[in-house]
């Protein structure tokens, strides 16, 4: 029997295909989870219905993440992303941004967890490798953020946009070289953007390149990445090449552009006011100080610069007052109990300068040993700790004269010298009824008697110019046992109680007219006047190039020696055989006819002759502290890769 039946056609496909049902159930859910109170039973539902979807990720990105990440719902926004993360897990976008949220909301192991593994998708891939390292330095873990960077230095550069990580991560751990070579990397002239020019600029000057910080930061601003931060850094790095129109026009100038796009910024206005006070330009430095300490109260470097600024537009009474009110906030740091000494003695205000100074001095003297002997015993435990600059220790170590010194040993030894003077002077300002103890070190004075007694038999007094080198606090107890008429140039203010205190010319609570008339009047009763011409209170000293570095000094001494017709000695007090011995040595007379500048620049010479004959002699005698070593930078090593 022949079948009939007609084959009907099989039934039409639903309307909307499977496809389009698990989209639109996905869009449902992400609706749901968007306006849910509750997102835990909706949260439950998004990765099932991701799962079906192949490119779900797509509206949960655009429709979901986004909005939330906008509204700063990030804990929702987060969940999201791990859902995405469980559901695509080769996906290193979703990563990375979940790492991101987490960041945001410092949940720092979370996040470090969820970069590491977007770069352990893709290793080779330079942007997920900053952000590993970027988490760790912002979750303060630096030892951790280094070893990352050095595990993946070769792809610092590979997208220079986010070279900065590597350098921070270098910097903050202390590899300075690391840094300043992946700065000395980049090309000039295709910088990538603000914040890695000004990272890199400070990682140049952090690694004593200064000139190669200066050139990069001059392409910054050529390539229009011109940013406050990145003027701060310049003018830090003119500072450090410290040439005449560095210190007193470039770096100035980079402040004052910084401030015009960021006038309240605290760092600028610091370094701003302290380089016009460095300048001389005292009255302009006041307002940016004072703007400074305003904004922020708590500064008190900014707060001591500013008293210094109203000290030097005589406004002595305000200078006062702003240092005790450091004294209150720090009462066990003396570097301001000195200035505020020499600052109420400037104001007139002679009884509290008195009480300042006996607190100061009493408080000094309670950390002192019960004898000096056992002072100087103690020495030995405190040489490591000995603050030094290593800058200082690598200057003097270039100009000694002994080639075969051991570094470590002589570096021991040097520590001693810079030690031990510092105790003399708290000896003698703080125990003045055991002074006596002190003087056992001082060797034979015969010859130094000897030596000034010529020159003091014709009446006149004799200019003796010193130096920041040596036990230098000697010299006084030296000239007193001697008896020989003096008086000396001391920071030491006017109201010091010491049997010392009457032989000096305080530069603390003086302007610099009235030390001069008292170091005319001195001469001109038959003193010797000793000088330090390598020191200066005022903050605008003039300097001079000595053995390739910029040196404090001040002409005032030759001038002097010409203008009252007067000997001029180079002394400076040294160690021998464990004794304090005495280089003495005549310096230049006027010639006949011989103005006061030509006289100057031959005394100069020789003066300089003498210290560094003196600075390459035994460690032990340089100090390395005040004076010749004030200003003492690394040398640049813009040239090394």
């Amino acid at each position: 029997m022949v079948d009939t039946t007609i084959e009907r056609p099989a039934p039409a496909a639903k309307a909307r295909p499977a496809a389009d049902e698990a989209t639109g159930h996905l869009r449902e859910v992400i609706e749901q989870v968007l306006q849910a109170d509750d997102t835990a039973p909706v949260l439950a539902e998004l990765g099932p219905a991701l799962a079906r979807v192949e490119d779900g990720w797509r509206d949960a990105r655009r429709l979901l993440v986004s909005p939330l990440v906008r509204a700063g719902r990030l804990d929702r926004a987060i969940a999201v992303l791990e859902a995405l993360v469980e559901v695509y897990p080769a996906r290193t976008d979703d990563r990375r941004m979940l790492a991101s949220l987490l960041g945001r909301t410092q949940q720092w192991d979370r996040a470090i967890a969820q970069a590491d593994a977007a770069a352990a998708i893709a290793p080779d891939t330079g942007a997920l490798q900053a952000v590993r390292i970027q988490l760790r330095v912002q979750a303060a873990q630096i030892p951790q953020a280094a070893e990352v960077a050095r595990q993946t230095h070769a792809l610092a550069l590979a997208d220079p946009g986010d070279a900065h990580w590597w350098m921070l991560a270098y910097s903050r751990s202390g590899d300075s070289t690391a840094a300043a070579d992946i700065a000395a990397a980049l090309q000039a002239g295709d910088l990538p953007n603000a914040r890695v020019a000004t990272v890199a600029v400070r990682a140049l000057l952090d690694d004593d390149r200064a000139e190669a910080a200066i050139l990069l930061g001059n392409a910054a601003l050529a390539a229009s990445h011109d940013v406050p931060a990145l003027r701060a850094s310049l003018g830090l790095a003119h500072l450090r090449r410290a040439t005449e129109d560095d210190r007193k026009i470039h770096a100035l100038a980079h402040f004052e552009a910084g401030l015009q796009a960021a006038p309240a910024d605290v760092r600028l206005l610091t370094l701003y006011g302290e380089t016009l006070l460095r300048a001389g330009r005292y009255k302009e430095a006041v307002a940016p100080l004072r703007q400074a300490i305003d904004l922020a109260p708590d500064l008190e470097q900014t707060q001591g610069l500013y008293a210094r600024a109203l000290r030097y537009t005589l406004q002595y009474q305000e200078a006062a007052d702003q240092l005790l009110r450091l004294v209150e906030k720090s009462p066990d740091k003396t570097l301001w109990q000195r200035a505020a000494i020499g600052a109420l003695s400037q104001a007139g205000r002679k009884p509290e300068a008195e009480a300042l100074f006996e607190r100061y001095v009493a408080q000094r003297g309670q950390k002192l040993p019960p004898t000096f002997q056992q002072a100087l015993d103690e020495l030995d435990q405190k040489l490591d700790s000995a603050p030094i600059p290593q800058a200082r220790l690598d200057w003097a170590w270039s100009l000694r004269g002994d080639a075969t010194a051991d570094r470590v040993q002589w570096e021991r030894r040097a520590r001693w010298g810079h030690l031990v003077d510092h105790l003399l002077f708290d000896w003698l300002e703080c125990r003045e009824d055991s002074v006596e103890e002190a003087m056992q070190v001082l060797g034979e004075l015969d010859t130094g008697e000897r030596f000034f007694a010529p020159l003091l038999a014709a009446g006149r007094g004799v200019v003796v110019a010193t130096a920041h080198v040596g036990p230098m606090y000697a010299g006084l107890m030296a000239l007193e046992l001697l008896g020989i008429p003096s008086r000396w140039l001391a920071t030491a203010p006017s109201i010091a109680q010491s049997s010392y205190a009457a032989a000096l010319i305080s530069t603390a609570d003086q302007t610099e007219a009235q030390v001069a008339k008292a170091c005319m009047r001195a001469l001109g009763s038959g003193n010797v006047l000793c000088l330090a011409v390598d020191g200066a209170a005022n903050p605008a000293a003039p300097r001079t190039d000595f053995a390739g570095q910029s040196v404090t000094y001040s002409s005032f001494a030759a001038h002097l020696a010409h203008r009252q017709g007067v000997p001029s000695v180079f002394y400076v007090p040294r160690w021998e055989d464990g004794h304090v011995a005495y280089t003495l040595e005549m310096l230049p007379a006027v010639e006949p006819g011989e103005d006061a500048d030509t006289y100057a620049r031959r005394w100069q010479e020789a003066y300089f002759k003498h210290l560094r004959a003196h600075v390459a002699g035994p460690p032990e005698n340089l100090r390395l502290s005040g004076g010749i070593w004030r200003h003492v930078q690394s040398a640049d090593r813009s040239a090394q890769r």
